[in-house]
């Protein structure tokens, strides 16, 4: 099965690589028969970009998916990688870290754990063995195009994690696309138009493999920002005093709920924890039952002094880490957040400190946008505000998570908003950026997903009934 998704031929792409954020799709077929499907996303993070894949291919009733993700910085050099395959004959997961040394790596591979590095005196990029196209791209920004000659590349190959090269040659010039031509050693070849000016990838063809038909191409922004069903609260909500102290006031919501879980979101789920309880049945495909969320405090006065003097423990530490959508990375927010925390004696105060300026420098409007463009825009729906709170506050070390729910705001309403890490004493205590609670957060906050990608079922598709509050 591993073959039937292993080269692309005949690919024809238009993408600009310098948009913030950038979606293509395309089918490998062979022979008019479709095999699988394949869909790339390419998005800044800081000076660089995160690129991620999912490729599924099929064969009779067995599916064989494989996700990955090349982190790259502003020189087109992966910092990080990640892959899984998922088929009927196993889980294999790996990750890589790349250094001035070469990469170190560590996974899983059938029944065995595996680690190991691979040395080299000079930059590695990464060579997909599935799907090659995301290593083409990386390779065709780094390549110089001042002098004429061959470059070559040393790439190293994730799952046999051996070490190869890839040479690339300017063959012609079409307008402002440079022809060139592309050779793994012992590997399969590709030709490919590109404008090293503009970073715009035109045409790329890989021989003797599967035909990709492009599905559809458009920047990912359209999808982030216009949400079909989408009913965050309304600015007059925000502007309304009485309406917020009111909100503000209740301490105590019951209701019923029911909501259809998606297929492969169902880890995202949070639905209990120390301010909430649900209790019912949760099944892959649905969650049903009553829940209670209640305002109470987390006890933040335990949480250690900042700037820390020793580091936390009990946390994952991805909730440090640049991700897509939290760009904490980029010089402007690493500085700005330096300079938001330098006067906090706590964590805690830390944290409060970057959700007030967050709620009080972020206009707010109903629209999403990824940290970044919320820094730079200066406005955004509570999403952006709470992936720019979470920027911040990992820009400085501290672990901040996004949660997203429903806030019941007389009826179901789209909302987010950050949890941050105060220590294994304390656990994780939640932070509002638009509505500038912090601790003891009202109980109209019904969370129900963890994490900063788009939430996989808004407030419109849950059904909550017989809601009771208490002021």
């Amino acid at each position: 099965m591993h073959e039937k998704i292993r080269c692309l031929s005949i690919v024809t792409l238009l993408i600009a690589v310098t948009l913030s954020a950038v979606e293509f799709s395309y089918l490998l077929t062979k022979d008019g028969d479709v095999y699988g499907d394949c869909k790339i996303e390419l998005s800044q993070r800081g000076g660089g970009y995160f690129i991620d894949v999912e490729a599924k291919a099929t064969a009779g009733d067995a599916v064989r998916t494989v996700n990955e993700r090349i982190t790259v910085d502003s020189e087109w050099l992966p910092t990080d990688y990640a892959l899984s395959i998922s088929s009927p004959e196993g889980d294999n997961r790996i990750a890589a870290k790349f250094n001035e040394s070469g990469v170190e790596f560590t996974g899983k591979l059938g029944m065995g754990e595996v680690q190991t590095s691979v040395e080299s005196t000079s930059p590695l990029s990464v060579w997909s063995e599935d799907i090659g196209i995301i290593s083409v791209i990386a390779l065709l920004g780094r390549m110089d195009y001042s002098s004429a000659g061959k470059s070559v590349f040393d790439v190293v190959m994730p799952r046999s994690m051996g070490k190869t090269s890839v040479t690339l040659s300017v063959t012609g010039q079409e307008k402002t696309f440079q022809i060139v031509h592309g050779e793994r050693d012992g590997g399969w070849v590709f030709d490919a138009l590109y404008d090293p000016n503009k970073n715009i990838l035109s045409k790329l063809t890989v021989k003797e493999g599967f035909e990709a038909a492009i599905v559809d191409v458009g920047k990912t922004e359209s999808i982030e920002t216009v949400l079909e069903g989408y009913h965050p609260l309304t600015t007059m909500m925000l502007s309304d005093s009485d309406f917020l102290k009111r909100i503000g006031n209740i301490v105590n919501l019951q209701c019923n709920l029911a909501f259809n879980i998606p297929e492969s979101e169902f880890e995202r789920l949070y639905l209990n924890h120390f301010s909430q309880e649900f209790a019912g049945e949760i099944t892959l495909t649905k969650a049903i039952g009553s829940i209670e969320v209640k305002k109470m405090g987390h006890k933040v006065t335990n949480a250690p002094d900042w700037p820390l003097y020793y580091p936390l423990k009990g946390y994952d530490e991805k909730y440090t880490m640049p991700e897509r959508g939290i760009d904490s990375d980029d010089p402007a927010i690493v500085e700005r957040a330096a300079k938001i925390v330098k006067p906090t004696k706590t964590l805690w105060d830390a944290a409060r400190a970057i959700n007030m300026w967050v709620n009080r420098n972020i206009e707010y409007d109903a629209v999403s946008h990824k940290s970044k463009e919320t820094f730079t825009g200066l406005k955004g729906d509570s999403r952006s505000k709470a992936l720019l709170c979470a920027a911040l506050c990992r820009a400085t070390g501290i672990p901040a998570r996004i949660v997203s729910g429903v806030l019941w705001a007389d009826g179901a309403t789209d909302h987010t908003w950050v949890e941050v890490y105060l220590g294994d004493n304390v656990g994780w205590g939640p932070i509002d950026p638009t509505l500038n609670q912090a601790d003891k957060i009202d109980a109209t906050h019904i969370s129900l997903w963890l994490g900063s990608q788009l939430p996989p079922v808004l407030a419109n598709d849950v059904v909550i009934e017989n809601v009771v509050v208490e002021n």
